[in-house]
């Protein structure tokens, strides 16, 4: 297969996040727009500021969302981003994508967490109305904060899970920060109905995979360190977990890579284990969906029958509706 190809498929993110995936220029304008005392301390220009030096850890990667969490606090710049990020999708013919944000990093500007989900709301729908694409939201709990603070955003899960919200899930650093503290927060979010993702092996700790499984995660984000871990990688393959591979964001922070050719991903796909491929950050990997796809492929030297089952692992695996599902599949199954 030939990048041509696979830009010409239809394709999913599903992990993807708001605040990682801003076009450049919008970063510039919204800086610009952005009072000086507002602006977040960095050294050169903005454009350099956002963009991490690889290879790093997860903890350094993290550093330069302090700058796009800036520039996102007002219900405008909320809602152009989100539709700008399903607009890009669309152009690459992404069908359907799941957008993350942590909505409690978003009230600087004096909004209340409500009106923060309903601004990325308004423009998910928007280009779901306008654009070939269908987009849901996952809200985030951070996992080194007080446990109070993601059982909030687990409730606010819940009162929109019919409203464009399709999942929970727990970001940031890993190292020292156990998903088990915020226990309360998923079962608040399992209780309400909402679908459940976790990260976890990302950047270390294979042991916070076999959490995430026995916390009831649907899906894992990442889980590179995997095969770390055999007795996880055997419940996740028997149980058929889905994995949310972020193959250029993985190589730039897992630390047990070289080239991608060294992504684990081959090894689960081989397994039989659901893996999906995904963006993470847009602007920070400066990647596409089509960019991660062809890059699987060509890394690995990937078939059209193993191209069609990654994305019918991901319509699958995708938290929308069942008939949605089905015809996600579908349109896969046409095209392929």
């Amino acid at each position: 297969m030939d990048r041509a190809t696979i830009a010409r498929l239809p394709k999913f993110d599903l992990h993807c996040h708001l605040d990682g995936s801003l076009r450049p220029g919008t970063v510039r304008e919204l800086w610009d727009a952005l009072p000086a005392q507002e602006r977040p301390a960095i050294a050169g220009s903005v454009d350099k500021a956002v963009l991490p030096r690889v290879p790093c850890s997860l903890e350094q990667f993290l550093e330069a969302f302090r700058i796009t969490v800036a520039l996102l606090q007002t219900p405008e710049a909320l809602e152009r981003v989100a539709y700008e990020l399903c607009e890009d999708a669309a152009q690459e013919n992404v069908v359907y994508i799941e957008i993350r944000f942590a909505p409690l990093l978003h009230l600087r500007g004096g909004l209340i967490p409500d009106e923060v989900v309903e601004a990325v709301l308004a423009g998910t729908q928007q280009a779901e109305a306008e654009l070939p694409i269908r987009a849901g939201v996952i809200l985030c709990g951070m996992r080194q904060e007080p446990p109070e603070r993601s059982a909030e955003v687990a409730l606010l899960a819940g009162r929109y899970r019919d409203r464009g919200v399709v999942g929970f899930d727990l970001a940031g650093p890993e190292e020292g920060f156990p998903l088990s503290r915020h226990a309360v927060a998923i079962r608040l979010a399992q209780e309400a109905g909402v679908h459940l993702t976790l990260h976890a092996g990302e950047g270390c700790c294979p042991e916070h995979i076999a959490e995430a499984l026995d916390l009831g995660a649907e899906r894992i984000g990442h889980g590179v360190y995997l095969y770390q871990d055999p007795a996880a990688e055997r419940r996740v393959r028997e149980a058929g977990i889905p994995l949310e591979a972020c193959p250029t964001s993985n190589l730039q922070i897992s630390g047990i890579m070289r080239t991608l050719s060294d992504h684990p991903l081959k090894r689960y796909l081989d397994l039989g284990i659901p893996v999906t491929v995904n963006t993470d950050n847009r602007l920070m990997s400066r990647t596409s969906s089509t960019d991660e796809l062809w890059r699987v492929v060509e890394a690995f030297n990937l078939g059209p029958d193993e191209v069609r089952t990654i994305l019918l692992s991901s319509a699958k695996a995708s938290f929308a509706p069942e008939p949605v599902r089905r015809e996600l599949a579908h349109q896969i199954r046409a095209a392929l």
